[in-house]
């Protein structure tokens, strides 16, 4: 090859080379710059999400900045102010940059009425040195603001909704009540001022000191009505010398405690539960416990309310979010108020509870657990004094004996029978002959023996449900077998959550999936060993003994369906029926005392609550009662520690099986 043509293929490969590499080196800085472009894009994308605010500052040109009038400083407290004030949450952006530089974004977010979707965005991404930033202007806070426009909202508060009975009694209701509180000027000098803010404390059960700082707010004036206290609903306002009432609203609960452990009650929402829920707000009253908890959402029901842009003139120049309130729902629970009061009432001194239930629907007619304590107080703000007379009472007013599990005692006997029945382990004429107070199978039971209350040498059917005697049942259990009497068990509802709206552990056969021994077994056949049922439970479990063998689920909330599960033949229940119909009428009868009462049949119970085999431990009292008539209304109720009360759960049941009576006819 000649030498002319080598060097001109060498030059036109240099400029090759060259070429390709200037071509390279574009595609390489136009990435680069892409990717600031995207940095920019992303990091201001994020700092809107996370409200990263003191970061927007950075993320915008000077220049844009300086033309809307603002400063670094301004920017994040406009921000601040604008996201804070109307509790802006929950922000998702998408987002995209076209050839022109252009930064397009649609926004959805929570605000104090709601959400608000798909707003739409658009600025220019601006060279500045090596990066990429934002065109600012005030449409970026909320797109057709301008620089001096501010954001402002209205609230149309949703009432909350009531709780009522089954013919429309208020159990929870929005009603009004008093608050307390002076006007400086009556307060007077000196002297006549220390004595009056004195005796005002002592009536009103807070400090001196506590009024001084009301009174030492920077708004208060001499002619001012300053608020000292909110009495809870339904209390005196007395008279005191220098304090005056006004009018507030307030949450209500007229049947007090006699009902609180199931509407539980409200109370003001705190900074926990702003940070939980963004669309609360300082002043807010949500659920704390009972169905105000459960039913929070359908009660509390939707704020409405506009957002919208104000102009610096003050007028109106576009709205940004418009909602209509929705008061929240009425909650319609099965529960009869006037019964509610009779079993709270009836319950007395005692420490237990009652549960009334209509066994042919479910329906749940009274919940009562006694002692309890005033909700009306909670609403207000319970003094710490009023709080801790409740937490030091030794009957524990703020556990919810209607969910609490027992053993049900006796009163679980006639179960065992118709387990014993429907296996043909139990018959109707088998007698068992048994001496003596105390019974054990062998010697393999060592010291433990069963006892029974009523020294009988012949024992049938009748007269074991009559006479509630222990070792019979014992004694029947042993020869169903643990595998049988399991079986039978297993039919019942053990185990299952009811799905009611009440917090409530299942009830439960044993500790374990098997008894273990044959002691525990025995025990176990009369309601005792580690069986263990709230009286909801009982209630539930104890209908089909009203309901000819089907099982009725226990339901709160009206319209609810009713749900039922067949357990035992129509034939076994006709059999024990009429023997627990003579546990009444009988004057050998354990239930005698409700003779004459009703067409009624029923099953007592006593479960003991021991350490140690020998000595005498604390006894609950149950009994249940149904009507014999036409299953109209079934009733269980649980007396902690009778002896103490003095009385037993049978001999307090009465008025309610009274009402219930008048109620059915």
């Amino acid at each position: 090859m000649k030498k002319k043509t080598i060097i001109i293929i060498a030059a036109v490969a240099v400029l090759l080379v060259a070429v390709g590499s200037v071509f390279g080196f574009q595609q390489w800085n136009e990435a680069k710059i892409q990717e600031r472009k995207e940095l920019a894009a992303k990091e201001w994308v994020t700092a809107l999400k996370e409200q990263g605010f003191d970061k927007i500052a950075e993320l915008v040109t000077a220049e844009s900045l300086e033309k809307a009038g603002y400063t670094k400083e301004s920017i994040v407290e406009k921000y601040k102010a604008i996201f804070g004030g109307i509790g802006v949450s929950n922000m998702e952006i998408d987002y995209e940059i076209d050839e022109e530089d252009t930064l397009e974004y649609i926004a959805t977010f929570d605000t104090v009425l709601g959400t608000i979707s798909d707003i739409h965005y658009k600025t220019k991404l601006v060279e500045s040195g090596e990066e990429y930033k934002v065109s600012w202007t005030a449409e970026l806070i909320f797109p057709s603001m301008l620089s001096d426009d501010k954001i402002r909202y209205t609230v149309d508060e949703a009432s909350r909704g009531e709780i009522v009975d089954r013919n429309g009694t208020e159990l929870a209701l929005n009603t009004i009540t008093y608050q307390a509180g002076v006007v400086p000027k009556d307060l007077g000098e000196g002297e006549a001022r220390t004595t009056k803010l004195d005796n005002i404390a002592k009536q009103l059960g807070i400090t001196v000191e506590f009024i001084e700082g009301q009174l030492g707010q920077g708004w208060v004036q001499d002619e001012h009505f300053v608020p000292l206290k909110t009495l809870p609903y339904g209390a005196d306002t007395p008279k005191i010398e220098g304090v005056q009432y006004q009018q507030v609203g307030t949450r209500a609960y007229p049947l007090r405690e006699a009902a609180a452990h199931l509407t539980g009650y409200v109370g003001e929402v705190n900074a926990e539960d702003i940070e939980k829920d963004p669309t609360l707000q300082a002043g807010d009253v949500i659920g704390r416990t009972g169905l105000e908890l459960a039913f929070e959402k359908e009660l509390r029901g939707q704020n409405g309310g506009e957002i919208y842009i104000e102009t610096a003139n003050g007028d109106r120049r576009a709205t940004i979010q418009k909602i209509e309130k929705q008061d929240g729902k009425t909650i319609e629970v099965t529960i009869d108020a006037n019964l509610q009061q009779t079993a709270f009432d009836a319950l007395e001194n005692a420490a237990g509870s009652t549960v009334v239930m209509e066994p042919k629907t479910g329906n749940l007619l009274a919940l009562v657990s006694k002692p309890s304590y005033n909700p009306n107080q909670f609403v207000v703000g319970i003094s710490q004094s009023q709080y801790d007379a409740y937490s030091n009472d030794e009957d524990k007013p703020f556990i919810s004996r209607i969910t609490t599990r027992y053993a049900p005692g006796s009163t679980f006997k006639p179960i065992t029978a118709a387990i014993g029945l429907e296996s043909g382990a139990t018959t109707v004429d088998e007698v068992h002959q048994i001496a003596g107070l105390q019974w054990q199978k062998d010697d393999t039971w060592g010291n433990y023996r069963i006892s029974r209350v009523s020294e009988t040498a012949s024992v049938n059917l009748r007269t074991a449900l009559v006479k509630s005697d222990n070792i019979y049942f014992a004694q029947e259990a042993l020869e169903m077998g643990e595998e049988t009497f399991t079986e039978g068990l297993n039919k019942l509802t053990f185990g299952e959550n009811y799905g009611l709206p009440l917090t409530m552990e299942p009830a439960q056969i044993s500790n374990d999936e098997t008894f273990g021994s044959e002691i525990l077994l025995a025990d176990t056949s009369y309601g005792q060993g580690q069986l263990l049922m709230s009286p909801i439970q009982m209630a539930t479990t104890f209908s089909l003994l009203a309901n000819e063998g089907v099982l009725t689920y226990p339901k709160l909330i009206t319209d609810s369906e009713t749900k039922t599960k067949e357990v035992f033949k129509k034939e076994t229940i006709d059999t024990l029926k009429p023997m627990l119909v003579e546990v009444v009428t009988s004057t050998e009868g354990t239930a005698h005392d409700l003779n004459g009462v009703g067409d009624i049949a029923a099953k007592t119970g006593t479960a003991e609550l021991k350490k140690a085999q020998g000595e005498r431990g604390v006894e609950n009292s149950l009994v249940t009662v149904f009507d014999a008539n036409d299953s109209g209304y079934l009733a269980v109720s649980v007396v902690e520690d009778h002896r103490k009360v003095g009385k037993t759960a049978t001999e307090l049941i009465k008025p309610v099986i009274q009402y219930l009576e008048l109620l059915t006819q």
